[in-house]
């Protein structure tokens, strides 16, 4: 491997560490040179072009900055080889509870009560009782509801780094002129319309809350470059 290609690799797990952040690609150069003993990426190159060179334990170490962030890598992971059997369940204030995920919605839940994340990062959690012949359910209590969502919303992330590593790369970051990119359809603007609820937004809104409505959280499906449905007069 030549010094470029190793430098090539580094700038490589920068840029999929800002796809499944969804932050911009200097931030995650930051973020690589900081884990390797640098103030930041230029120090870095610096040091390169003195002739520091990565080592393998760098590349290593760039490797598990991503993984950290993306664990599930991509849709195509089988996520129990990823991460393990034992990150599934687990006991929360002497409550055991289970985690799975449905149509990238998170679910935990445990004996008589249940939370659901839906997938898109504006909806508000859902608590659902589901045995109210329990006298003491721990969902009750708002220390435990607290709890339990944290672990939700730590899954939660991994799948949105997920579906952010699966994305074009403008559909979670717009470009200077506020420009999204629709993952389904491809199109490109700043202004996007909801078929559901007929309201407009903008492309980093959108994208903040991975291309769901901002105001009634239809998903990526109802959302369009022009409201077509309204017809000319509105075009």
């Amino acid at each position: 491997m030549s010094n470029s290609d190793q430098l090539k690799e580094l700038k490589t797990a920068a840029r999929n560490i800002a796809r499944a952040k969804r932050i911009k690609h200097v931030g995650a150069l930051e973020m690589v040179a900081q884990a390797l003993g640098y103030p930041h990426w230029y120090a870095l190159t610096n040091a390169e072009k003195k002739g520091w060179r990565p080592s393998q334990e760098d590349l290593a170490t760039a490797e598990a900055l991503l993984l950290a962030e993306n664990p599930l890598i991509s849709i195509d992971t089988d996520p129990w080889s990823a991460l393990g059997p034992d990150r599934f369940e687990g006991e929360l204030q002497g409550h055991s509870y289970r985690v799975s995920t449905q149509s990238d919605d998170v679910r935990i839940w445990g004996r008589g009560w249940e939370l659901t994340l839906p997938e898109a990062p504006l909806a508000p959690p859902r608590f659902r009782v589901t045995d109210r012949r329990l006298k003491a359910n721990p969902i009750d209590d708002m220390d435990f509801r607290n709890a339990a969502l944290d672990i939700a919303s730590g899954w939660r992330k991994m799948v949105h780094a997920r579906i952010a590593s699966d994305w074009p790369r403008r559909s979670t970051v717009p470009d200077s002129a506020g420009r999204a990119e629709h993952p389904l359809s491809h199109e490109v603007s700043d202004i996007w319309f909801c078929l559901h609820c007929d309201r407009s937004s903008t492309g980093l809104q959108v994208a903040a809350n991975l291309f769901h409505c901002p105001y009634c959280l239809a998903s990526p499906l109802d959302i369009h470059a022009s409201p077509w449905w309204l017809g000319a007069a509105a075009m």
